[in-house]
């Protein structure tokens, strides 16, 4: 059993960006978003803080710079469905285009190779 102390998160998102199949059965924004807040649900009972830290910020960050002009797409994951088409496979591998971005220019790191 590995402890939560374990948990890398940029590690998991490597591993869900290249088997979503594992996590999902198809790649989907919809539930990759589902699987992260039931993630950070969980982890609100067993830790005093979050191993989702760079979600978070990458959250907070994606609300700031893309959603400034509150354009009516009040969350990150209903923006990137919009500019995908609606289309759930696009927005998964566009989140993932996003997000990565966001590591390099952000915090100077990127997803380890899995």
């Amino acid at each position: 059993m590995r402890k939560m102390q374990d948990f890398d998160e940029l590690k998991f998102f490597a591993e869900v960006k290249k088997r979503p199949g594992v996590y999902f059965g198809k790649p989907s924004l919809l539930s990759l978003r589902d699987l992260l807040f039931g993630m950070e649900y969980a982890f609100s009972f067993s830790c005093d803080e979050t191993p989702l830290r760079y979600f978070q910020a990458f959250v907070a960050w994606y609300q700031n710079e893309k959603l400034e002009d509150q354009n009516g797409y009040a969350c990150w994951w209903n923006h990137l469905l919009y500019i995908c088409c609606n289309h759930d496979r696009y927005a998964f591998e566009h989140f993932f285009v996003v997000f990565e971005r966001y590591l390099q220019d952000v915090h100077h790191t990127s997803l380890p190779p899995v």
